[in-house]
């Protein structure tokens, strides 16, 4: 399924996100968008977007309220940072329009039950207010709402464990019959 011509583009040598990744790579191929991107990407043409200008993204906007055509990517894929929007309903809206039919968003979770709730008294003084956890989520626990969501043109194709007691991946395929 993966492009063979995509070079991989890891700016870090974080062996845990890289052992990550490689569960979503193999649903990406064509034009993609990294929603969340920190200062990584998986593909050096990726469109990078993040909220915070620090980590230097192409574009820098809210996940929920991205500026491009409807159907513009081939795939999308955010790793660890659907927990951190407000309105998760509103932002898979968002990400299923940005998608063309057929096309993937792959999203990779951390799961509350082994990794706690994040900061459950709130961020600390000084910390980046962009790494607070809006929602905090387990593997069967966000599998059952994606499939509540029955208003979205998305089914989960793929999903399982990333990282044992730590963290999950979901594949969505875009499917505009729904």
């Amino acid at each position: 399924m993966q492009n063979e011509n995509k070079k991989t583009y890891l700016t870090e040598t974080d062996d845990l996100w890289k052992k990550q990744v490689e569960y979503i790579i193999p649903f990406l191929s064509g034009k993609g968008v990294d929603i969340g991107s920190g200062i990584r990407s998986l593909f050096e043409n990726d469109v990078r977007v993040d909220i915070d200008k620090k980590c230097n993204p192409d574009v820098c906007c809210p996940a929920d309220e991205l500026p491009f055509k409807d159907g513009e990517f081939d795939f999308l894929y955010s790793i660890h940072s659907f927990e951190h929007v407000e309105n998760q309903e509103k932002t898979i809206k968002e990400w299923a329009r940005v998608v063309r039919s057929g096309g993937v968003i792959a999203i990779i979770h951390p799961d509350v039950n082994y990794t706690g709730v994040y900061r459950p008294d709130g961020l600390l003084p000084g910390e980046n207010p962009y790494n607070e956890h809006k929602h905090e989520n387990t593997y069967d626990g966000l599998l059952a709402w994606f499939k509540l969501q029955k208003n979205l043109p998305l089914k989960i194709v793929s999903s399982g464990g990333a990282i044992p007691q730590f963290s999950f991946y979901v594949i969505l395929k875009k499917d505009i019959s729904k």
